[in-house]
Formats: C-alpha cells, structure tokens, sequence
C-alpha cells in the first residue's frame, strides 16, 4: 500500500474538494490510489458531480481562428505562479506561441515546441523575464474538413476557452448569423457544469462510461434499500443515471445556458433551419487550466 502521506491527501482534496478526513480515509480503503478514491467519494456521495475534479494549476489558455473561419490554433501554457500567469511577459509568451502555431498550423504540441520563434521565447522567458518551469501543455492547429466554419469563445480571465466547428454548406458557412450562434455554443462550453466531454454519446470514451456505470453500481450497493433489488431493476437504476449523465456531459443534449428551454442540438436545427442549411457540429475542444 502506497503510504498516505499529507501531499496525497491534498491532491484527492484538490480533486474532490471533499473534506480532508474523508480524502484520508478514502485513500486508505483504496491503498492510496487516488482514481478509485475518487470514485469511492462519488459513490458515496452521489450529488457529487461526475465532473467535480480539480486540478491545481497555474497559466493561461489562448484560442485564434485563422483568416478564413475554418481552423483554429488551440494553446495552453502552465507555469507555477498565478503571479507569473498574471504578468506581461507571460501574456506576450502565449501570443507567440498562438501566432506561431496558427500560422504555421502544426498538429501537435511537439511539434510546435520544435517552432524556431516558440523555442526561443520560451527559453528566454524561463532564464530570463518569467522565471519559472513553463510548461507548454497543448499547441496545435484543428480545422473543419469541408465546408464549415470555427467559433471560439475564451473568458476574459485566460482560464478557460472553447473553440467549435461546424460543417455546413458555404453559403451558410459565411453568415454572420451562424458565427454568433457558434460563439454563444462556444460560451455555453466554457460556462456548463460539469463541462461537455464529447459531441455525442458515441463520442464519450468507453473507459469513462465503464467507470461512471460501477460508480453508480457503488451508489446503489451502499444505500440498504436499492442494494436488496433484483440485479435487472439495478441494471435499469444504472440506465436512468447514464440517460442524466449523458445529458449533462454530452454536449448536443446540454441545455442552453442562455435557454434551458433548448437543448444545443435544438439550438443548432433552429439555426440551420432559420439559414437554410443543415449545421452539424464536426468537433470542439475546451481548453481549461484549471478542471
């Protein structure tokens, strides 16, 4: 067993923001892995939300669309202080690094750490102006295939930002009508809690769906009543919390943040309808440097 040390325990707490003694506690009952004592919070606590973990970290995310509204550079660059995030030279270091990358439209974070202008401001900005262990955790160019468009919305706080894409026919694609609904899509991404994790059910990684049904198996051993159900009448207690869950972690079954009354993929048919076009979203990243 791995020894329970107070670091750990605050990495849980961080994660969970449960209390301290249970963070303890539960860390002890799953030999001090932190994934199953997340899980073992959760299911003890079921008005834990799937999406309640949080990560300590400092820094900044940027989002630039590219001239012609199809692709989108996406970058996220930590470093150890929120004294640091907040300063100028590292300001100016993200805006390098998104102009390097939007133009020059690498597809990964490797590769654009390899960038000529990337590596030298980075260098110089560790030894010399910020002073810190940076470090450049996403940076790569996505774009729509096909006819499309790309919105972004990044909160003025540099935490958090979303990008989206759409398919659409051209003369849809260029409306000025479908740009602010993707940006208001885009803002409902950033602001939605617990925050999207796939454009639609098929898109949700089969690990997490495994993960999120034991959880709820869990919830439903450790409440006396449900426990003593017939395992087809559990089967379906699952379903019902994987229909909720479903819905507040894919994104085309969210509800609007700005009319709970639509659903996006509501919001999205309205839209295409009203633009005489079918609008499909291709994909979306959200960018957070914390959650």
């Amino acid at each position: 067993m791995a020894e329970i040390t107070a670091a750990l325990v605050k990495t849980l707490r961080d994660k969970t923001n449960a209390p301290m003694g249970k963070c303890k506690k539960a860390l002890e009952e799953t030999g001090g892995d932190v994934d199953k004592a997340v899980d073992l919070l959760r299911a003890q606590d079921p008005k834990m939300k799937a999406g309640d973990e949080h990560q300590a970290a400092e820094g900044m995310v940027a989002i630039a669309v590219a001239p012609d509204g199809k692709g989108a550079a996406l970058v996220r660059l930590l470093c150890e202080t929120d004294f640091a995030a907040r300063s100028e030279n590292f300001k100016k270091l993200v805006d390098v690094v998104t102009r390097e990358v939007l133009a020059s439209k690498v597809t990964t974070v490797e590769a654009a750490k390899e960038l000529p202008a990337v590596k030298k401001e980075m260098q110089e900005a560790a030894a010399l102006t910020i002073r810190e262990n940076l470090q450049l955790d996403r940076a790569e160019f996505k774009a729509v295939q096909g006819d499309g468009r790309v919105a972004t919305y990044v909160h003025h706080t540099g935490q958090v930002g979303v990008a989206v894409a759409v398919t659409a026919p051209a003369g849809v694609a260029g409306k000025p009508e479908l740009e602010a609904a993707l940006r208001d899509i885009a803002m409902h991404a950033t602001a939605h809690d617990p925050a999207p994790v796939a454009v639609d059910r098929d898109g949700v990684p089969a690990d997490l769906v495994a993960r999120e049904r034991a959880v709820y198996m869990k919830q439903i051993e450790e409440n006396p009543a449900d426990a003593k159900k017939p395992e087809n009448i559990k089967e379906k207690m699952i379903d019902g919390k994987m229909r909720r869950f479903y819905e507040e972690r894919v994104l085309l079954e969210q509800k609007f943040v700005k009319d709970p009354e639509v659903s996006i993929r509501q919001l999205l048919e309205r839209t295409g309808k009203a633009l005489g076009g079918d609008v499909q979203v291709a994909w979306f990243v959200r960018l957070a440097v914390k959650g």
